[in-house]
């Protein structure tokens, strides 16, 4: 009986990451569909390594020189945006450049997205490059701005 209760908790910790942004529509971009694409990083990072920053998830996505891909990342971070409780937003023209997104806390921890977009940038001679940041955790937003500095 024992082992059966052990099984199932490290099952769910298995999958905890995967609910982590359930309801966010950036959620379809963390489904592991750019694991073969070369344009694409992806990075997940749980557990001890982030404890020191009071979080407990970190996913993050780049994509290099994909300018359709670019579009609908845009689209996807724009729908969540609209349900963020607190916003620092740069546009570049009707296009987003970056964004940071604070979100109402979800089973006691904060969640953030951060967004940038340089292929937004008009005469830019570095690649066109999207990145979205998911994080979770009891850090707050003034901390992380100043760990990001």
């Amino acid at each position: 009986m024992i082992r059966r209760w052990i099984i199932l908790g490290i099952t769910m910790l298995a999958v905890l990451p995967l609910w982590a942004q359930k309801g966010m529509h950036v959620e379809a971009l963390f489904d592991s569909r750019f694991k073969q694409d070369k344009r694409a990083v992806e990075v997940l990072i749980k557990g001890k390594e982030l404890k020191k920053y009071h979080l407990t998830l970190f996913r993050s996505l780049t994509v290099t020189d994909a300018p359709t891909l670019s579009k609908e990342i845009e689209a996807l971070v724009s729908q969540d945006a609209e349900t963020a409780v607190d916003k620092e937003v740069g546009k570049v023209g009707t296009r987003l450049y970056y964004g940071f997104f604070c979100f109402p806390p979800k089973n006691e921890s904060y969640r953030y997205l951060f967004y940038r977009n340089t292929s937004v940038v008009p005469n830019s001679n570095k690649k066109p490059e999207v990145t979205v940041v998911y994080m979770e955790g009891q850090v707050t937003l003034e901390e992380l701005k100043q760990m990001f500095k």
